[in-house]
């Protein structure tokens, strides 16, 4: 079943073309990672389907509606989060933001408060009882990828979600976001680099100046845009003025 479906998605900025006529289209329950350098238009396209930026022409349809329009009936079909997304409430705890975020959400307060404490054990968020002001970034944007993911919602778009999380904390985030896939969600996750996503994804979309450039399953993209890279390794100490390539 139709999942997420773009079709010839344009937006500029002035004279700059962020998106120019993106096309694509993914299953319901599928994870989408999306790769390109800055500036490509990940950022943009996510903003689009979040009903944050109105295209210059094209359309998306979601889960079967369609935006443009973005009716409140569409808003209520996702959860985001922005690569710019920061705590604002500085004195609540973990469990009280997701709480709140939840009930603005319309979940009744047990409800609320129930699947608030879900997420922080699901994240092994175990400072939930401390105030936000005292944590670290990393502990600020594992409290807000379990904030996003606390909502039972169709679709999940994640713009760059590893920004500031360990190793041990990025596993934990795919496991999560494989085990919503499998209960049906479909998920667009960002990133700049094909590698990390690619183990989780079930399809690539890689943008290159606001342009489609390749579209496919990350095993076909690796073979054609990975192949035959090389890797130089200047060696360091007394072995200085080695240089070794390493075939990847």
């Amino acid at each position: 079943m139709e999942g997420i479906t773009v079709q010839g998605l344009t937006k500029r900025y002035g004279e700059v073309v962020a998106l120019d006529s993106v096309s694509f289209s993914i299953g319901r329950g599928s994870i989408l990672g999306t790769i390109g350098p800055n500036g490509a238009g990940k950022t943009t396209l996510i903003r689009i389907l979040s009903c944050l930026l109105r295209p210059d022409s094209g359309y998306a349809t979601i889960h079967g509606h369609r935006i443009p329009p973005c009716r409140d009936s569409v808003k209520r079909l996702f959860a985001l989060l922005p690569q710019e997304a920061r705590a604002h409430f500085y004195t609540l705890t973990p469990l009280e933001y997701i709480y709140h975020y939840l009930r603005m959400r319309g979940y009744p307060r047990e409800e609320a408060r129930a699947r608030a404490r879900e997420a922080v054990e699901e994240f092994g968020i175990h400072y939930h009882d401390r105030m936000v002001l005292t944590l670290s970034g990393g502990m600020v944007r594992k409290m807000l990828l379990a904030m996003v993911l606390s909502a039972d919602v169709p679709v999940y778009y994640l713009d760059e979600p590893t920004v500031g999380l360990d190793v041990e904390n990025r596993l934990k985030l795919w496991d999560i976001l494989r085990r919503r896939a499998k209960a049906g969600s479909t998920i667009l996750v960002t990133s700049h680099y094909l590698n990390e996503i690619s183990s989780i994804c079930d399809k690539v979309l890689l943008i290159k100046d606001g342009r489609v450039a390749a579209f496919g399953e990350p095993e076909e993209l690796g073979r054609r845009y990975l192949s035959g890279f090389y890797s130089k390794i200047v060696v360091l100490g007394e072995y200085s003025s080695s240089e070794h390539m390493v075939r990847r």
